[in-house]
């Protein structure tokens, strides 16, 4: 049952979770959200359970007709045309109903679906990307997209039922109680208990699947290693065997136990269900019976009656199941709902023009901490950076490096100071007019299952001169002539046979043509890179870093590496420690200094001095060093 907290959220102890919405609340949202995208469809699909529900009830009318008839020595003709007008009905009703399922409500049901999953996903796609990393945002749309959706189509199901369900037993207790309105008590009351003897089996699994889900998820992934052919080697390299063992018996004893559990409640569950039908069953027939016997029935009464108390019976708990039910969807509704509702911080309203010429970026005093966090990674950081310079932000891992470029680009809101980009305030510009600003390559690199040149470009138009730029200065070019599809090749083999998979260099390469393009193509005028050579050998990543000197010009350049030697070419270097500038200068002052960014360049560099003696010792020659 959900109940309503002082916070004005509904908590369901079925499932001891909390909700936003309550039943009557996301029953009103689903009709209203039906009404916008396909006003016919709850109406047809009520009309088409009508015709189906009523097709069963007809076709017990039409059993004790059969029956008078074959027993009537008068009347026959009358009967037969009651039988013949009954049966033409019901093939109306069929008619009706499967024109309706097949055609009308299988159409507009998949239109509704569409709608729901579209609003789901265009939620994602333009949300503010600082929510999408936020544990309980990411809880809500995995619950929305693994539950809500399908819940939302069920609802449809349920109320079409429902209503179908609701005249059909309309009808039977109208039958019924032409016989007796005890015979109607007779049969709800045990049928009553037997609903809640269900409920209770549900209701007790609902609290505690979560017991044993931890248990098999662990079970499984161990399951899962020992029959993986990667991880043979070890297992039999590190006499692993005797450990896999032990951990599959220890949780399948945690799970036995569960299993016990269930054994036991699903064992006294099904003997009280037995009971409750037993008791209906001999109560309502034997009522029947002890009225034929009193003469007061006819035989097509009795068929009538008899087989009225079996379907009001299935009629009643199914139709007591589908709003029990709805509860469960509700809550799955309100999930969905809450997702989108889930506010976006970033300016995505009309916004300030963007700078056309030179600018400067300002940060003045800036924190930034995550959710969660007790501590501040970013701590009143300040420093400004103009058109034209390259600025290499360098540190251990930890340091907010990262952070701090997410910052810049509007990605994570501030928790305190300002950004400024040129004259306002970074909020006073439209988001995703912002973005065109930058041209970025982080450190997770991500491709599209499509071709190279769309992987590149993006949106829009292709421009094949600044794409052929893009690919040359990035140095993916060679990689791309030696595919036989060129700039058309497909990536991400697991779903296209013919495409191609790039090893981790060649994704920072493209990921880097990808940032050139957007540069080139519509003027981005700040970079922003994010340990772009981590993957490249050392005479590509010099290779780069050439590059990269030269399409940085004129250009706010923030690049961040764990490799001190390569920040060489940068005017400024900013060496970061728990969220603070500690350091600044160039790479000469900052060795001058002999501080913290000092001693880890001479320990870098004491790496590459033992590889260039290694090398004159055996004669390598792509050796790369300071």
């Amino acid at each position: 049952m959900k109940k309503k907290t002082e916070g004005g959220y509904y908590f369901d102890d079925e499932f001891d979770e909390v909700y936003k919405y309550s039943t009557w609340n996301c029953l009103k949202y689903m009709v209203r959200f039906s009404v916008r995208n396909d006003k016919w469809l709850i109406p047809l699909m009520a009309v088409s359970a009508g015709a189906f529900y009523g097709v069963d009830f007809l076709w017990t009318i039409v059993n004790k007709y059969v029956v008078d008839f074959a027993f009537a020595v008068e009347a026959r003709q009358k009967l037969l045309v009651i039988i013949s007008v009954l049966i033409m009905v019901i093939l109306i009703l069929k008619l009706i109903h499967g024109s309706l399922e097949a055609k009308v409500c299988e159409t507009r049901f998949r239109k509704c679906r569409y709608a729901i999953v579209r609003k789901l996903y265009e939620k994602q796609l333009y949300m503010d990307y600082e929510n999408l990393e936020k544990p309980a945002v990411k809880t809500l749309f995995e619950g929305a997209k693994q539950q809500s959706v399908n819940s939302m189509m069920e609802f449809y199901f349920r109320v079409r039922d429902t209503i179908g369900l609701f005249f059909s037993f309309a009808g039977y207790t109208t039958l019924i109680c032409m016989l007796s309105p005890w015979l109607v008590l007779i049969i709800l009351v045990p049928t009553v208990a037997y609903y809640y003897i269900v409920k209770y089996k549900i209701t007790w699994f609902n609290r505690h699947w979560k017991d044993w889900t931890d248990t098999e998820r662990k079970l499984g992934y161990i399951k899962r290693k020992a029959s993986d052919f990667a991880y043979a080697k070890d297992v039999r390299l590190y006499n692993m065997e005797g450990w896999i063992g032990q951990m599959v018996r220890k949780f399948l004893e945690e799970r036995l136990f569960w299993y016990k559990r269930q054994g036991k409640v699903e064992g006294l569950n099904g003997f009280l269900q037995l009971l409750a039908v037993s008791v209906r069953d001999i109560a309502a027939y034997g009522f029947i019976v002890w009225n034929l016997a009193k003469g007061n029935l006819g035989a097509g009464d009795f068929v009538l009656y008899f087989s009225s108390v079996g379907q009001v019976s299935y009629v009643f708990y199914h139709m007591m199941d589908h709003i029990a039910s709805l509860g469960w969807i509700t809550a799955n509704i309100s999930r969905y709902r809450e997702f989108l509702e889930v506010e976006d911080a970033s300016n995505q309203n009309a916004g300030k023009e963007l700078p056309k010429g030179d600018f400067s970026i300002r940060f003045e005093n800036v924190c930034y901490r995550y959710g969660g966090a007790k501590e501040d990674t970013i701590h009143n950081l300040s420093f400004t950076i103009k058109s034209g310079e390259k600025i290499a932000i360098v540190g251990n891992n930890g340091a907010g490096k990262t952070t701090i470029v997410k910052l810049l680009c509007g990605m994570y809101r501030r928790t305190g100071g300002e950004i400024y980009i040129g004259e306002h305030s970074i909020d006073a510009y439209n988001r995703d007019a912002l973005f065109q600003l930058y041209a970025t390559v982080f450190q997770d690199i991500h491709v599209m299952p499509t071709s190279i040149t769309e992987n590149i470009v993006m949106k829009g138009c292709v421009d094949l001169n600044n794409l052929r730029y893009a690919l040359e200065h990035s140095g993916i070019m060679e990689k791309v002539k030696m595919l036989p599809d060129g700039i058309d090749t497909y990536l991400v083999k697991s779903v296209y046979d013919k495409a191609t998979d790039f090893s981790g260099g060649e994704l920072q390469k493209l990921a880097l043509a990808r940032a050139l393009y957007k540069q080139k193509t519509y003027g981005a005028k700040v970079l922003l890179l994010d340990e772009p050579t981590a993957a490249l050998d050392p005479l590509a990543e010099q290779k780069m870093y050439q590059e990269y000197a030269q399409f940085a010009q004129g250009k706010i350049s923030v690049f961040i590496s764990h490799r001190l030697a390569s920040t060489q070419f940068c005017d400024r270097i900013f060496y970061l420690k728990n969220g603070s500038i500690v350091e600044c200068g160039t790479h000469s002052e900052l060795l001058a200094a002999g501080g913290e960014y000092a001693k880890i360049f001479e320990v870098q560099s004491r790496y590459y001095r033992q590889k260039k003696a290694y090398a004159e010792t055996f004669g390598e020659s792509e050796v790369c060093y300071e």
